[in-house]
């Protein structure tokens, strides 16, 4: 009966019961089958299902209301007595933007496998909201930010892992076909490429003199992945705006070039989160620590191999 009471948390928390269902290592007809038992045991009906989403009933607000109260402190047990035989083992679930997770999570986590062969990983590619990080038990997140930005409030720790500036930009050839926007409010007459989680949405923020520009643009491509959309810019398809160290081999070459650079763009941020609890599990503990201090020395190296690739290093700085 826990194993289907805590899947239907899942449920609510991811809105899927496909998701669900991964997030427990059942099949989408077991899945089923388990919420279907749920309620037969229960007595009561728990959710509304159609194709297009899931909503709770009032027994099924009142369900997962207090039980997710109960969830927690039986991790929190679970956490304790583990930590009790100081062993490093088990399973960590790791929910990762793509480029992070292409670029450092990767190598972070086989360097670490090295020293600490009894853990296993599970790591999601996702552009997730950190609201769902119940499931994980630890969440990587970009988002864009500004002087004056606001973060929104969330029960979740955060630790800045990466922070580096944005840039529009876009090729040479769609410059000479489209023109170049002058101010950001020309963006709107322009094809843009955005990844949500990057840059909150459609929406772009640039500083001029200290007055911000709130430019809602026009929607040409979306996706989460980050190398997509520099991607389709190189081929023509449009504006990005995109981190500049992801950037910076193409800016050198002349495969891709600034626009709006009189205009102070957006930081581009990645965060980690993780659940505050009393008794984090030792593996956990011991990995995050890790993942903080070996992110700068990465950084930096990662920063000296786009130097060697750049045919001419020099352009870079006079582009950024």
């Amino acid at each position: 009966m826990l194993d289907k009471v805590v899947f239907f948390l899942h449920v609510v928390r991811t809105g899927s019961i496909s998701e669900a269902a991964k997030l427990n290592n059942i099949s989408a007809s077991a899945a089923s089958r388990w919420l279907n038992e749920l309620e037969a045991s229960m007595g009561v009906s728990l959710l509304k299902r159609t194709t297009r989403k899931i909503t709770l009933t009032q027994a099924g607000q009142r369900l997962f209301d207090r039980f997710s109260l109960i969830h927690t402190q039986i991790d929190d047990v679970f956490n304790e007595v583990q930590n009790l035989s100081n062993e490093d083992k088990g399973t960590i679930k790791i929910a990762s933007t793509p480029l992070f997770a292409k670029h450092y999570l990767s190598q972070i986590i086989g360097e670490y496998l090295q020293h600490h062969p009894s853990i296993n990983f599970v790591v999601l590619e996702t552009a997730f909201e950190v609201d769902h990080v119940h499931d994980v038990d630890f969440a990587i997140r970009a988002n864009a930010t500004y002087r004056g930005f606001q973060d929104k409030d969330s029960l979740l720790v955060k630790r800045a892992l990466l922070r580096e500036p944005l840039m529009a930009c876009c090729s040479p050839q769609y410059i000479n076909m489209q023109g170049r926007p002058v101010i950001p409010d020309d963006l709107k007459n322009h094809r843009c490429l955005y990844a949500t989680t990057l840059v909150g949405g459609n929406r772009w923020i640039f500083e001029l003199n200290g007055e911000y520009s709130s430019v809602e643009i026009a929607q040409t491509v979306e996706a989460d992945d980050s190398e997509i959309l520099k991607n389709i810019a190189i081929a023509g398809g449009g504006i990005a705006y995109l981190p500049i160290s992801l950037i910076k081999a193409e800016l050198a070459q002349g495969r891709l070039v600034p626009v709006l650079e009189n205009y102070v763009s957006s930081q581009f941020e990645l965060n980690l989160y993780f659940k505050p609890r009393k008794y984090m599990p030792a593996r956990c503990a011991n990995f995050k620590d890790y993942l903080i201090n070996r992110i700068p020395a990465l950084k930096q190296q990662q920063g000296h191999a786009h130097a060697r690739t750049s045919t001419h290093p020099a352009n870079v700085a006079n582009t950024i």
